[in-house]
């Protein structure tokens, strides 16, 4: 080979660009935002929910005690207040009921009591168990209740207290920050086996109004609105529901959006097939829902043309905006007058999500990855998931990408989205100087994450199964494991007309000597081929420089170089990538 040939030098980490040919191809869980020009292992998000595995059980009567057939949940998690539901092929033991929903008392890794509420079964109450009489007959099983999709995701701004709302209809809970999720059990309508009567999960809201003693919840099923005092953990516990408080515009068994949002003028507006609605504290009046003298409620209060659907509300300036399911219209409205203002029409139709940063709102539309941007009175095109990354098939579809939850975290947005390509299906992070990555995938797996919510630089995600965070109490790592953090550069032309390229030294270049962490490096020859790797290389607290002397690439027409790190499972890598260099 010509000594014309040039080292290779991987550097300025910078996010995915338009396509390989343009810049890097790839950055799944990494970090960017640390440390700007060193790429680091990103957070490792951990579930939230217990994961309770079905098993055959005995009771002793004279305990209370019941013995599952193995261990109930893994790696020595604390089931504690976990709901489940039990059946039999005889009769149950004395005390338990068929399909009804009841909370674990954990004795051991494979042995507990059963409780009738949350509050029974953890804290100091947890030794209120419910008295077994008789230990029953036939084959008992134990089965945790069904978490379903988690689509909403909200916060009480008193408590920090996370509100949860799944596909089913039921709602889960974390008692305190760091804590696991609970079900917020609503009896009257939840059994535990099958989903909660006539709901779908699609909206979910809370606001004290101007109460100093009482913070409401508002649970929008598919054509009912339930309301729960939850102020204080008193409140939550008590499960003191009012089922079917209201009725909405939508059909039983639809699965229309109920979006709804606290306005910045304190009531709730919500989704409601064609309409938007509204829930008002009166003036003068402090609200009650069993009093409707003090509030107004509306499920007309706004009317789209006929067909549409409303999908889902933001604020921007004095407006409410209303995006559209069925057209391709953002319809403002200054939630006084009758009708709305001017449409905004955007470029693709049904307008799934919309976020508002610093007066800047993010819409996210079609089913192709477009991210549009509208200020109250045109849209503008932002970016693009690039369409190798949500469909690398080769085949021409029609909905590569679906979008799921939208949050903000520091002034990036963050959205959900589920693509084609295996692997890129999670959290994606946007910054607004267009920055784009895949923040982080489920704990479960790539999957779109539906329930999105953002607070600092930490979010909680939902999923199809469940939700993560990024706390100890639930994630084992912290940090991403196993080669999890992959990047891939981009597609470099690095033959001439002298001839094809051959490396033979490469070096790994940190910005300062880590005590932890691995990074494997590996090639290609092409955008569709495996990956081969070269080398992998350990931290050892000195060296900032690894070298491998003997590569031997040879006739190389084009590359593209693989990026994998690894934490070492030490939960606090400080591993800074500074440099990839491949020498002639």
């Amino acid at each position: 080979m010509s000594s014309q040939q040039s080292p290779l030098i991987i550097k300025d980490w910078n996010g995915i660009a338009e396509s390989p040919h343009k810049g890097f191809g790839l950055f799944r869980n990494a970090d960017l935002q640390s440390f700007p020009g060193a790429v680091k292992v990103n957070k490792k998000p951990g579930t939230y929910f217990h994961s309770i595995t079905t098993r055959t059980f005995t009771a002793e009567e004279s305990t209370d005690v019941c013995t599952a057939s193995d261990v109930i949940e893994a790696n020595g998690q604390n089931f504690g207040g976990g709901a489940v539901y039990f059946t039999t092929t005889g009769t149950l033991p004395a005390g338990l009921a068929i399909n009804t929903i009841y909370f674990l008392i954990q004795v051991s890794s494979t042995t507990f009591k059963v409780a009738t509420s949350y509050k029974n079964s953890v804290g100091t109450a947890a030794g209120t168990q419910i008295d077994i009489t008789g230990a029953g007959t036939g084959t008992h099983t134990m089965t945790q209740v069904p978490i379903g999709t988690i689509n909403w995701i909200i916060e009480d701004p008193r408590t920090n207290i996370n509100y949860m709302l799944s596909s089913n209809g039921r709602v889960w809970f974390n008692a305190s920050a760091g804590t696991r999720a609970y079900l917020l059990h609503n009896s009257a309508i939840d059994t535990g086996a099958a989903a909660v009567t006539n709901a779908s999960g699609q909206g979910i809201a809370i606001n004290p109004f101007s109460s100093a003693t009482s913070t409401y919840l508002f649970v929008f099923r598919n054509t009912l609105v339930d309301v729960i005092d939850v102020f204080g953990t008193t409140a939550i516990e008590a499960l003191a529901w009012s089922n079917a408080w209201k009725t909405m515009n939508t059909g039983a068994g639809s699965g229309n959006s109920h979006h709804a949002i606290v306005g910045e003028d304190n009531a709730i507006y919500f989704c409601d097939d064609k309409y938007v609605g509204s829930i008002i504290e009166n003036s003068g009046s402090t609200f009650d829902p069993a009093s409707g003298a003090t509030f107004t409620y509306e499920n007309k209060a706004l009317d789209l043309p006929a067909y549409e659907i409303a999908q889902c509300l933001e604020e921007q300036g004095g407006s409410l905006l209303i995006g559209g399911n069925t057209f391709n219209e953002i319809y403002p409205w200054d939630r006084i007058s009758n009708s709305f203002d001017l449409p905004i029409p955007v470029p693709e139709y049904g307008i799934k999500r919309m976020k508002n940063i610093g007066g800047l709102v993010f819409i996210l539309a079609g089913t192709c990855g477009n991210i549009y941007t509208t200020q109250g009175s045109y849209v503008k095109f932002f970016a693009k998931i690039p369409n190798y990354l949500t469909n690398n098939a080769g085949s021409v579809v029609s909905n590569p990408a679906t979008w799921g939850g939208i949050a903000s975290v520091n002034g990036d947005l963050l959205f959900g989205v589920s693509t084609t390509t295996s692997g890129n299906s999670g959290v994606w992070r946007l910054k607004q100087d267009g920055t784009l990555t895949i923040d982080n995938v489920p704990s479960s797996g790539s999957a779109n994450v539906i329930g999105l919510w953002g607070k600092s630089e930490f979010y909680l995600m939902g999923y199809s199964g469940g939700a993560d965070n990024f706390n100890s109490a639930v994630s084992s790592t912290l940090l991403y494991n196993n080669f999890e953090t992959v990047i891939h550069s981009a597609l470099f032309k690095v033959a001439t007309k002298l001839g094809k390229a051959t490396f033979s030294r490469m070096e790994v270049v940190l910005a300062k000597p880590a005590t932890s962490g691995n990074v494997r490096i590996s090639y290609r020859a092409d955008l569709s081929s495996s990956f081969t790797t070269i080398s992998s290389f350990d931290a050892d607290s000195s060296t900032t420089i690894f070298s491998n002397e003997g590569v031997g690439l040879t006739d190389i027409d084009n590359i593209q170089i693989q990026v994998e790190m690894n934490d070492g499972n030490s939960g606090s890598v400080d591993m800074e990538l500074l440099e990839i260099r491949l020498f002639p």
